[in-house]
């Protein structure tokens, strides 16, 4: 019985996941209406308010399967969309487990706590996060 051995196909380079540098944080309640979706209710339906995080980064955010996730203490916001480069928005909807003061990090979704990045930010609900 003969076995036909064939190369290794040669990968390329990897992929650039790390992400861009947290520059601000505004962070303010907003009235939230879910999107009206056609053949079923959104997970989101019973929601009518949300904390939103308008994050300015220093550059793109990579695409890749998972999403970028804020992490408020041990909380994860995984709710976003890109406003604009270097602009990303947000939600939060789980409030009252929200705590003032708590450091705020960002990563991937689902990131253990050591591969998170460490901002400068705090938790403080107003204009502005603390640094």
């Amino acid at each position: 019985m003969s076995v036909d051995r064939a190369q290794p196909i040669p990968s390329g380079p990897r992929p650039e996941w790390d992400l861009p540098e947290v520059l601000d944080i505004r962070i303010k309640r907003v009235p939230y209406t879910p999107h009206k979706l056609r053949n079923f209710e959104s997970a989101l339906a019973g929601f009518e308010e949300a904390v939103e995080f308008m994050v300015r980064t220093s550059g793109p955010i990579p695409a890749r399967a998972l999403g970028p996730a804020l992490f408020v203490g041990e909380v994860e916001v995984i709710e976003s969309e890109q406003v604009e480069p270097g602009l990303v928005r947000f939600l939060a909807f789980d409030i009252e487990r929200l705590k003032y003061g708590e450091p705020i990090s960002w990563g991937w979704m689902s990131d253990p706590e050591e591969k998170r990045q460490k901002t400068s930010f705090t938790y403080e609900e107003g204009t502005r996060a603390a640094r």
